[in-house]
């Protein structure tokens, strides 16, 4: 399950009426770029923000989208980032949700896409076998949660802090009719940013230009800034500090070239960039990283994550404190609620990015800070914790990764 959800990402998603100064993709002028809020479900300012919740509620659920995010990738299911869906009404055996659902019979400008078979798999799906000639999705994660459905088309749009609303008359998407798991309350569905037919980093390109960049702030409860997501030419990311690295695809996700990594200024395990192709490809989880926006927690090989413990525990000197649950198991007690802890370089091929305190613990309760990374062979992940307060750039065109630091500044 993705977690863009979390980031309550709110586009106005299939909205029936828009103003008449909303643009459509076609008239949308792409030199000018556009910005949109990314607003976390725990915030102050957030639709869904639940006021009852205590801090060890929110971090419980953020670690619990991490260990979904990282099973999934670990089974190789990655649709949850390339296609997106939404609950739809009538919808009998569907998860509860916050939000009001979709009603398709409500818009004048819903279509269920053909089951033509040539059509309907371009796009991920298959012919219905119950002879209502509608296109069909099918999404099954590892832990048996899972959204079924009607491949779908109607109008999307965004809401520009830059300027007037953007939309997508033809935005294609899953409406899901049966949809059950672990799915949060507070979503409606999922929205795919990666790489594929569904996603909508594709169905934009037109207006984006295959760049987009994102400004993740804190986690924190009691934020009430909102994150940011630029498209097109206002997702560049340029100006002192920053470093760039290639992009790469591991299974429609976005993934880096990784080294290793530092605390301090000592270097842990690193991989030797000089082996040949043959070996990199055998050796290819250890070696590539998937940047994920939608886990708070990051996960390494046990090669990079020991060290990583290790140095830790040479450097900090307070009291340990016992695992807070199965994912968050190097821990600290900080009377203070504060933590102080070594700089942490991430290093990718050609870019050194280095990560705070803030960046590697997370606060688990008041006086609790646990490691914002957790041990796991197979992929690893990078995930938005330590990815926080960084404007963080895909250049599909360019095959770039770009970081620069210090964002919530400006």
């Amino acid at each position: 399950m993705a977690h863009f959800m979390s980031l309550v990402i709110i586009l106005s998603i299939l909205s029936l009426g828009f103003p008449s100064n909303t643009y459509s993709l076609t008239e949308f002028n792409s030199e000018d770029g556009f910005t949109t809020d990314l607003i976390h479900r725990d915030s102050l300012i957030s639709p869904v923000y639940d006021s009852t919740a205590s801090h060890e509620d929110l971090i419980s659920k953020a670690v619990q989208c991490s260990k979904i995010r990282a099973d999934r990738f670990a089974f190789g299911l990655d649709t949850g980032s390339t296609f997106s869906w939404t609950q739809c009404a009538p919808c009998d055996n569907c998860f509860p949700q916050t939000l009001p659902l979709f009603t398709p019979k409500a818009s004048s400008t819903y279509k269920a896409m053909p089951g033509d078979p040539k059509q309907c798999k371009a796009l991920g799906g298959r012919p219905s076998l119950i002879g209502d000639k509608t296109c069909r999705y099918s999404v099954n994660y590892w832990n048996e949660s899972y959204s079924h459905g009607i491949i779908s088309s109607d109008s999307l749009r965004l809401n520009s802090i830059s300027g007037s609303p953007i939309e997508n008359k033809k935005f294609i998407f899953g409406c899901g009719y049966e949809n059950m798991g672990t799915f949060k309350r507070d979503t409606s569905g999922i929205l795919g940013l990666g790489r594929g037919p569904g996603s909508l980093v594709t169905q934009m390109q037109s207006v984006i230009g295959g760049k987009f960049s994102y400004c993740l702030l804190s986690h924190k409860p009691n934020n009430s800034r909102s994150s940011k997501i630029h498209f097109g030419s206002r997702a560049l990311v340029a100006g002192s500090g920053v470093v760039s690295t290639g992009l790469h695809y591991f299974q429609n996700t976005y993934a880096a070239k990784f080294k290793g990594l530092s605390v301090g200024k000592n270097k842990l395990a690193m991989i030797d960039t000089s082996l040949s192709n043959s070996s990199k490809i055998l050796g290819f989880f250890n070696e590539r990283i998937i940047i994920d926006s939608g886990s708070t927690l990051s996960f390494l090989p046990k090669k990079f994550y020991n060290p990583l413990e290790a140095a830790m525990k040479k450097e900090i000197k307070l009291q340990r404190a016992d695992p807070v649950d199965d994912m968050l198991r190097f821990c600290y007690k900080t009377p203070d609620g504060k933590i102080m802890a070594p700089i942490v370089t991430v290093h990718f091929v050609g870019a050194d990015v280095k990560l705070f305190p803030s960046n590697i613990f997370i606060k688990a309760s008041p006086d609790i800070h646990c490691l914002g990374f957790v041990p796991r062979e197979g992929v690893a992940l990078f995930g938005n914790l330590a990815q926080t307060n960084f404007l963080v750039g895909y250049d599909i065109k360019r095959m770039t990764l770009s970081f620069k630091p210090k964002c919530s500044n400006e």
